[in-house]
């Protein structure tokens, strides 16, 4: 029977789904996504910080997507992705990770804190008084990443614009192996001039930083960086401008509100507990991850409970699937505040690249839903839901909501 992981019907609610596969096959050959996909907790866990299995695979999604066009290695495809946490191993991987420390020290978080506090609280302040319904994704899910990404990140508000565009073109190539709409042309150009961009940025030449943002902070560790070389500085920043816009936080806010409209006994809960407060980014993107599924491939043979992965094969971690094994996390399809393991979730990473943002992302969703449910503690589905069709990055396309 053939994998159903790359049938996009599934994503509406891809968990029974998971269930099955979850028993019958842990770990099986997906042809849609051309890769071995591994359905437990345990296995993505082991899995993730593995060494055998590499995080620097994107020579291996662009041949998956441009079968016959291999790119020189001065492309700066090559250039970015050789050059960057998320697809590069130790040591470079180490290197380039402690390059990024001035912008995510305890000091950088407490002052981020009150950063997104701020706009959370004047985002759900801006919903005109006596609203009854609106399109939380629109409205509100769309727009709190955009907000951080200029108050807490430093992306200047006048080069939004640019920015935004260029990164969701890029998304659909990033979106892993899959029908492939841009042009392999097209996809060097954006990503040059993101890096012409980026650059720019670093040297004050183009936009206004805003002070003690990450960007800022990170520029001005710049001179005293002895591992990394500038340009590597300014493909880290490029990265960071992809996971800004991409469609991850937005998803877990917009999947978030649903959770609660769906279950208002944990408003309730939320309301009156501020241990359950603390644990709300947690649950929600254990209860509904946006990031559904991350890669790796095998530097050589590799077992994986019991299935032999040959090298070079690419393997497809089913994080979604992780945060519902029912050998992990008791009564796994409940959406529970009061959960007392809930940050045992995946959807970070796990080891070496556990995502570097993580703490940015939870204070995101935590401020957020601070703002969102003081205002309005009976939030209600007023229509039915719509979802985007990408089950990796998988989001609301509109979250009809009655307010109250």
């Amino acid at each position: 029977m053939p994998s159903p992981l790359s049938d996009p019907s599934i994503v509406p609610d891809p968990y029974p789904v998971y269930t099955d596969l979850a028993q019958r096959e842990p770990v099986h050959w997906s042809e849609g996504l051309n890769a071995w996909a591994v359905m437990k907790y345990a296995d993505c866990a082991a899995a993730l910080k593995d060494p055998r299995l590499k995080a620097e695979r994107m020579e291996e999604v662009l041949d998956v997507k441009f079968p016959g066009q291999p790119l020189p290695p001065e492309s700066i495809y090559h250039r970015f992705t050789k050059n960057v946490m998320m697809y590069t191993d130790p040591p470079r991987h180490d290197a380039l990770r402690r390059s990024t420390q001035a912008g995510f020290t305890r000091a950088a978080h407490e002052h981020y804190s009150q950063v997104i506090e701020r706009v959370a609280t004047d985002l759900v302040a801006s919903v005109p008084v006596r609203t009854k319904e609106i399109d939380a994704v629109s409205a509100l899910a769309a727009e709190l990443p955009v907000r951080s990404a200029v108050r807490a990140f430093g992306v200047p508000e006048e080069d939004l614009d640019f920015v935004i565009p260029c990164v969701d073109t890029l998304m659909t190539y990033w979106s892993g192996p899959q029908d492939q709409p841009v042009q392999l042309d097209r996809l060097l150009e954006l990503l040059t001039d993101l890096h012409t961009y980026a650059s720019e940025l670093v040297e004050g030449k183009r936009g206004k930083v805003v002070p003690d943002t990450v960007i800022a902070r990170l520029a001005a560790a710049q001179d005293h960086l002895t591992e990394t070389t500038p340009e590597q500085t300014v493909h880290q920043l490029v990265l960071l401008f992809i996971a800004l816009f991409a469609p991850t936080t937005p998803g877990s806010l917009s999947s978030g509100m649903l959770s609660f409209a769906h279950n208002p006994d944990q408003i309730a809960r939320f309301l009156a507990d501020s241990a359950c407060v603390d644990n709300t980014a947690n649950e929600v993107v254990r209860y509904n991850a946006s990031n559904q599924f991350t890669w790796r491939v095998a530097k050589t043979d590799v077992e994986v409970a019991g299935v032999r992965i040959g090298a070079g094969q690419s393997v497809a971690l089913f994080l979604g699937a992780a945060n519902r094994d029912p050998g992990v996390f008791e009564r796994p399809g409940a959406f529970d505040l009061d959960r007392s393991n809930s940050a045992k979730h995946l959807s970070f990473g796990l080891g070496l690249h556990s995502c570097l943002g993580r703490q940015i992302a939870n204070l995101q969703l935590k401020w957020f839903f601070v703002a969102l449910l003081a205002r309005f503690p009976g939030i209600r589905l007023a229509g039915e839901p719509t979802w985007n069709p990408n089950l990796e990055f998988r989001s609301l396309q509109s979250l009809p909501l009655r307010l109250s």
